[in-house]
């Protein structure tokens, strides 16, 4: 009997996958610094299961329309929709925070999340897509081990276009983010910045969505930014260490995933959430 080849010696089936994993860690981790600073964590939670929901339903309406679920036409392709989705959805809760309403912004949160919960269940339970349905289900909760074809190309490409408009309005963001009525003061149209902000999200959420899972995103986003604004004192540094505990929580989920046979998105979010400790040790010492 011929032994079971270890992980380094796997590489070939793991490398492009884990590329891809950190290039979404990195992406979500600089993000989530901004929705755990402006206490949004659901939004990202609903912006990526709405973004779960066009994932599915591309699933759904390829063979619908005649066509290989996994060679669609570019209208009904995963990350054509996710994208679209949840960049309307990002709008939407976007306006609803800013006007005049007698819902609150946590309840119009939570009823995008629980639609989309229940909408990727109803569609992951239709015919049309019944063949397809576990590797969707993967794709949505990041228990696939392999990526869709072109996916690392995607996530670079979307990495250096989210996170250059982030460096290059890095000042104006963060300063709508943390002072909107001065900022309005001075002039800015902080409901154009809030869009873009929101967009930003919505853009790393579907695409991260399609090649990691809705589950691994929501953590990536939340997780690392939460544990480095424990531990660190200035935004640099809190940037900087979210990106750092986002890749080393991915690479270390990934390796204990592969090892002892576990869901790779769960594992992700797991070793993300142990990032939490020091941060959590170090609040408990100040006391």
């Amino acid at each position: 009997m011929e032994p079971v080849p270890g992980f380094l010696e796997s590489s070939f089936l793991w490398r492009e996958p884990l590329l891809v994993a950190v290039l979404a860690a990195v992406l979500c981790a600089f993000v989530g610094v901004f929705i755990v600073l402006r206490r949004m964590v659901f939004v990202s939670a609903a912006l990526s299961q709405i973004s779960g929901v066009g994932v599915a339903s591309a699933f759904w309406l390829a063979p619908l329309l005649g066509h290989d679920p996994h060679a669609p036409p570019w209208f009904a392709h995963p990350v054509v929709l996710a994208s679209l989705f949840a960049a309307v959805a990002a709008a939407a809760l976007l306006s609803a925070q800013l006007s005049r309403r007698r819902l609150s912004t946590e309840t119009i949160i939570a009823i995008g999340y629980l639609i989309a919960a229940a909408s990727v269940i109803v569609i992951l339970n239709s015919p049309h897509v019944s063949e397809e349905a576990h590797e969707v289900n993967d794709l949505l909760y990041g228990n696939a081990v392999a990526v869709p074809p072109g996916a690392l190309l995607l996530m670079a490409g979307t990495a250096v276009v989210v996170l250059g408009f982030h460096l290059v309005f890095y000042k104006d963001l963060l300063f709508v983010s943390f002072d909107g009525e001065m900022a309005r003061t001075l002039g800015y149209r902080t409901w154009l910045w809030d869009l873009l902000l929101f967009e930003t999200f919505a853009i790393a959420s579907s695409v991260a969505t399609r090649s990691i899972g809705a589950l691994p995103v929501f953590g990536l986003m939340i997780l690392p930014a939460a544990a480095a604004l424990l531990l660190a004192r200035r935004m640099w540094q809190v940037f900087a260490l979210a990106v750092g505990l986002s890749v080393v929580a991915t690479a270390v989920g990934y390796y204990l995933s592969w090892q002892l046979s576990l869901p790779t998105g769960a594992s992700i979010v797991v070793a993300a959430g142990a990032t939490l400790l020091p941060g959590l040790l170090l609040l408990v010492a100040r006391r």
